[in-house]
């Protein structure tokens, strides 16, 4: 005899609201993006790179948002490596891009029926951005600190001078004196 299968619910609900909770949903994100006039999406919420995905040839291409520096290539390593470990790209397919400072990654087609592969890179990169925003806010107000450092220091970190009365004439060179060392006594 086969083995006879129970689901046992609550009394509260109904076989539809359990049957509702069953069903798989899809999460809702929100991401600064553009799509190209050739159909490729460009992600903008990262502070440090901007994102293509091209949807057709199946590439991820990043750039750096300003200038290029060591932190930016950090940035893009540290993106194509969460993606490789989530499975979303292929680890051998990850490379320099034909701009300068690019680099770029192919992700596979899925196997499963009903996967787009564009839609996962997309969440793959808006949990990357995410992970990413407390480095950002950590390294702002690092910045924010070290400003008011220099721009208000404590009485401690002050000169016991205050106010310096301004004078004609500061320092001990006077620019109006010409240079007598420099006088040339060879034959150049």
């Amino acid at each position: 005899m086969p083995p006879i299968k129970v689901k046992v619910t609550p009394d509260a609900e109904s076989a539809e609201e359990l049957a509702a909770k069953e069903e798989p949903k899809h999460p809702q994100i929100s991401l600064e993006a553009r799509k190209t006039l050739d159909g490729k999406i460009m992600i903008m919420d990262h502070r440090d790179i901007d994102i293509v995905i091209d949807t057709e040839k199946k590439n991820i291409i990043t750039f750096p948002k300003n200038e290029m520096s060591d932190e930016v290539y950090q940035t893009q390593n540290k993106y194509f490596d969460y993606l490789a470990k989530k499975g979303v790209v292929e680890r051998n397919s990850i490379h320099s891009g034909d701009v300068f400072a690019s680099i770029q990654a192919t992700y596979p087609e899925a196997l499963e029926e009903g996967v787009s592969p564009a839609q996962v890179v997309l969440l793959s990169t808006y949990k990357f951005i995410q992970e990413e925003i407390p480095r950002f806010e950590t390294e702002e107000f690092i910045d924010n600190q070290i400003d008011d450092y220099y721009a208000y220091p404590t009485p401690e970190d002050s000169t016991q001078l205050g106010q310096v009365p301004e004078e004609p004439a500061k320092g001990g060179i006077n620019p109006n004196i010409t240079r007598r060392y420099m006088k040339n006594y060879g034959p150049y």
